[in-house]
């Protein structure tokens, strides 16, 4: 049993334990306030090989072009929610995140947008009208392409696309599932060279080998029609991939060659 000359100490050393912590923790805040920026490290992720922007892209963007140069700034007057706004106004970056280290860095991590496809303005006999286009991001998003990138993906073009807004429909949603399939099946990421879709979502497909255009539908039941394809492939074009350039496959149980 305890003395009564003991509560008063243990107390104290309970004590003791809560108030460190929270003046260490406070000594060091106010020591990393005092700090000053000695470096900006910027961190890219994104898919392998994408490189829309490049740690210069992203400083410039941090620094406003160099009028914000944040070197030697104290720390405690660094507004890190502006800076990653100044980040996120860029429709390349899909993320941002600032912070500042015990080193004296203020850290810049960026997350690029991953693009799914990439659509091109052409005309109704399917002609490339000119070079403005922009990319689909896997989530949907349209951001616009890179003076110094260009990523190897799907190429998308009719009228369905033009509006960002129907991609949120239910036929909006199951053209994205169509675009993800396609690009994560090898066998069709590598023979599907471009999908049209007009303004009721009904798709036109053009292939790689054999050159022929693939009367879709609409993208529903997108797996069960590829299998189809797939099996009329092996049986029928393996032996000559030029026999036939219009395949459909619209129609359920199906599939009219010319």
């Amino acid at each position: 049993m305890l003395r009564k000359f003991d509560y008063p100490w243990l107390l104290l050393k309970r004590s003791l334990w809560l108030i460190l912590p929270i003046a260490g923790i406070g000594m060091a805040e106010n020591k990393l306030g005092n700090q000053r920026c000695t470096n900006l490290v910027i961190s890219i992720e994104g898919d392998s090989g994408t490189r829309f922007l490049n740690q210069m892209d992203v400083r410039m963007l941090v620094t406003e072009n160099g009028a914000d140069p944040l070197l030697g700034s104290r720390l405690s007057d660094v507004a890190l929610n502006d800076l990653e706004h100044r980040v996120r106004r860029n429709k390349l970056i899909r993320k941002c995140q600032v912070y500042r280290d015990l080193k004296g860095n203020v850290v810049v991590e960026v997350e690029q947008e991953r693009p799914l496809a990439r659509w091109i303005n052409t005309s109704e006999n399917g002609e490339m009208r000119n070079s403005s286009g922009y990319y689909i991001s896997d989530e949907g998003v349209f951001f616009p392409l890179s003076d110094s990138y260009s990523a190897r993906t799907l190429l998308v073009s009719g009228s369905f696309f033009n509006d960002p807004e129907k991609l949120k429909t239910t036929k909006g949603a199951s053209l994205m599932e169509l675009l993800r399939f396609l690009n994560a099946d090898p066998f069709w990421k590598a023979q599907i060279a471009q999908l049209d879709a007009d303004k009721d979502g009904e798709i036109h497909m053009m292939t790689v080998l054999g050159d022929q255009r693939i009367e879709f539908g609409a993208a529903e039941n997108y797996e069960s029609k590829f299998n189809k394809l797939k099996m009329f492939y092996n049986k029928i074009l393996s032996q000559d991939w030029s026999r036939y350039k219009k395949i459909s496959i619209k129609f359920q149980n199906q599939i009219v060659c010319e």
